[in-house]
């Protein structure tokens, strides 16, 4: 992982504090880059990483399938992935017309590396209508 991306990786986990959002379970790519990143976000060590085999060429129905099946137990997940399955997923869930336009406007038209965005949802089995709290670049 490059210095750039540490520094990605250090920016987002400090948004994921700073927020208090605490997570419960981390969905994520094989790819090495992506487990690189998740440890890079110093989650507290107690928090489940999964990695997910499918996550690495997984589309946004893939996507939409493997957090429709998380536990009840977990109330915060984190999707850690690549392009252009999660970003096709704020695409699929989130309805722009009800969107934060400043926070739409930061995944709308392009999905950066080190992009953090927030859905808040009734329950996982319940995604269609997710309301998008928060979409972060972390630089």
């Amino acid at each position: 992982m490059s210095e750039q991306g540490r520094e990605q990786a250090a920016a987002v986990g400090e948004t994921i504090r700073s927020a208090g959002w605490a997570v419960d379970q981390v969905l994520c790519s094989p790819a090495v880059r992506v487990r690189e990143t998740v440890d890079g976000l110093e989650l507290p060590e107690d928090v489940e990483v999964e990695v997910v085999d499918s996550l690495y060429d997984a589309g946004s129905d893939g996507i939409i399938e493997l957090i429709q099946a998380l536990p009840d137990q977990v109330r915060c997940a984190l999707v850690v992935g690549h392009a252009p399955g999660v970003p096709g997923v704020l695409h699929e869930l989130v309805d722009p017309a009800t969107a934060d336009p400043a926070t739409w406007s930061v995944v709308e038209t392009r999905y950066p590396s080190a992009t953090l965005a927030a859905l808040t949802v009734p329950d996982w089995s319940e995604l269609l209508g997710a309301r998008l709290i928060a979409a972060v670049l972390a630089r």
